[in-house]
């Protein structure tokens, strides 16, 4: 299998001389961690940049959705915290003394 990825991906056929001269001189960033990370869990499968900017656009929308629901609860957390202290109207919604 990994021989159809060097044939899919020819990036790969790099010298390691190469590779790892280019890595000592610079810091990896986050796409070339996305990818080796994604190329460990997914061995079997050839990622493109293209699908990998996929995954990355999927990861960020269900983040910001995530964001959105914390925020949006906060919010009526505290509207409904704010009601229940200032209104007079839901006094059975305090326990007994």
């Amino acid at each position: 299998m990994e021989c159809l990825r060097l044939i899919a991906n020819p990036v790969h056929l790099i010298s390691e001389s190469k590779s790892s001269n280019n890595q000592t001189h610079r810091q990896p960033d986050f796409n070339s961690n996305f990818r080796g990370i994604i190329n460990e869990k997914y061995k079997n499968v050839y990622l493109s940049d293209l699908n990998l900017k996929d995954i990355v656009k999927l990861i960020d929308d269900y983040i910001d959705d995530i964001l959105t629901k914390r925020v949006v609860s906060d919010c009526l957390a505290t509207i409904i915290d704010n009601v229940i202290e200032k209104s007079d109207k839901f006094d059975f919604c305090l326990p007994f003394d």
